[in-house]
């Protein structure tokens, strides 16, 4: 069979690469190997433009927040479901600087209708330096979102559940083989994966590894509160609290450690004796050496693809990074520069030289 574009990965990006091609009727085939452990499958889904450390603008957040904003809701009408929905963010001030701060950004025009002062007493919580609110706030049901994605692309024959190998890629004539089937071009969503591939391993990602705790409670409030970590109501009485990030762990399990490191930083907003710990999840993000995302063109191999690098952001990011890669392949419009991988050519190994020579076959 002959398709247009082969995807890689079905975690948030890939499945946003694939909703953005069957929009523009584009043939394609999509690979996941359904691996438990991604970023994707146990991200929390809050969404919004502000880095809460530094009570300012993120990255191209505002630009990206809308983008994403007005596509998830186009998903929420495609679906008939409520996967993406907004809602209200409750930062918990750290110190009176924090506090300064933010008091000093819902007074500039730029942040109207995006930071205010929360001047309601919230029951349970401790909060002696106060807190704020984060107004321009979303959320995405994560799991429900690639639910739904798995199963449009299985009823159109667009979805292979299948562990995607280097090795069985080959090119004749400027068209990839896999297996049975050619394509012309290939898009890798494949997360922290990538490191094990000789595609695009030389490029510096960085497995960041992050756990959640799912808890039982009577007493957290019944909306998101930020403290350095996140509450975020689930079901009545069930919530997650997260997230742990770290570099140097990469170990495929839980740790008592991040268990007993987010219960301390929940203490110190509220009581946790009211608090029961029901399960704990881990995953790993894809980061990268510059904290930018990783997207463009393989420098050696022509029509393939990479769409990577965006860490816990992914779902403010993806979806106009994804646009913003598409247009590049089919208008050559230019990729922004902080993103775009040819930024770490230099890092080719002759891994990546070998591997670029032997996709080339004899049929």
């Amino acid at each position: 069979m002959n398709y247009e574009f082969l995807v890689v990965g079905q975690g948030i990006t890939g499945s946003i690469v694939a909703l953005q091609l069957k929009k523009s009727l584009r043939k394609f085939k999509l690979i996941e190997c359904g691996n438990p452990n991604t970023s994707s499958k146990v991200a929390a889904g809050i969404v919004h433009p502000i880095s809460l450390k530094r009570c300012n603008f993120s990255w191209r957040g505002k630009e990206f927040y809308d983008f994403s904003d007005a596509f998830y809701k186009k998903i929420n009408t495609e679906s008939s479901i409520e996967l993406y929905k907004s809602c209200k963010l409750l930062r918990i001030f750290a110190s009176f600087e924090e506090q300064n701060n933010w008091i000093g950004k819902t007074n500039n025009e730029i942040y109207k209708n995006i930071l205010s002062l929360n001047n309601k007493k919230v029951d349970n919580v401790q909060n002696m330096f106060g807190s704020g609110i984060v107004e321009l706030c979303s959320r995405l049901s994560v799991n429900e979102f690639l639910g739904f994605v798995s199963s449009s692309l299985l009823k159109s024959n667009m979805l292979k559940k299948d562990l995607f190998k280097a090795e069985n890629l080959k090119l004749k004539n400027n068209r990839f083989h896999y297996k049975s089937d050619i394509y012309s071009k290939v898009i890798m969503c494949d997360g922290v994966n990538a490191l094990k591939n000789p595609m695009f391993n030389y490029l510096p990602i960085i497995p960041n590894k992050g756990e959640l705790l799912k808890v039982s409670s009577n007493i957290l409030p019944p909306q998101i509160i930020n403290c350095g970590i996140f509450s975020l109501p689930e079901t009545k009485n069930i919530f997650t609290v997260g997230s742990t990030y770290s570099n140097e762990d990469q170990k495929n399990n839980v740790t008592i450690g991040a268990k007993e490191y987010l219960m301390k930083k929940l203490n110190k907003v509220i009581e946790i004796d009211g608090i029961d710990i029901i399960d704990q999840k881990f995953g790993f993000r894809p980061t990268s050496f510059d904290r930018k995302p990783l997207i463009g063109e393989h420098p050696i191999i022509k029509n393939l693809f990479t769409v990577n690098g965006m860490g816990s952001k992914a779902i403010l990011m993806a979806p106009l990074l994804v646009r913003e890669l598409l247009n590049y392949i089919y208008l050559k419009k230019p990729l922004d520069p902080m993103v775009n991988i040819n930024r770490f050519t230099k890092k080719i190994n002759n891994e990546n030289i070998d591997y670029a020579k032997s996709l080339e076959f004899s049929i």
